[in-house]
C-alpha cells in the first residue's frame, strides 16, 4: 500500500526505514513522485515482459531455436 507524504517526510522516512513501501511524494506546484524499491521496480519490469511474451506466444509470434541461432551465426560469423 502506498503512502502519500511530503518531501520532508520522505527524507525522514528513508533515513530511518530499511524496508520502504511505495510512496507518493507531493510537491508544491510540481508533479508528484512515486518512489518504489529497486527490487519492486525490477519485479514489475519482469512481470510486464512476461505478459508481453505470453501474448506474443498466443499470437504465434515465435521462432525455433534453430532459426534464431542460424541468424546469429550468420550475423556474427561463428
Amino acid at each position: 500500500m502506498e503512502r502519500v507524504i511530503t518531501v520532508k517526510e520522505f527524507e525522514n522516512a528513508v533515513s530511518v526505514e530499511d524496508d520502504i513501501e511505495p510512496m507518493i511524494i507531493k510537491r508544491d506546484n510540481k508533479k508528484d513522485l512515486l518512489v518504489i524499491s529497486l527490487e519492486q521496480y525490477q519485479k514489475e519490469v519482469f512481470l510486464n515482459k512476461l505478459e508481453k511474451s505470453k501474448k506474443e506466444y498466443k499470437e504465434g509470434k515465435v521462432h525455433s531455436a534453430r532459426t534464431i541461432f542460424k541468424g546469429l551465426r550468420k550475423k556474427y560469423g561463428y
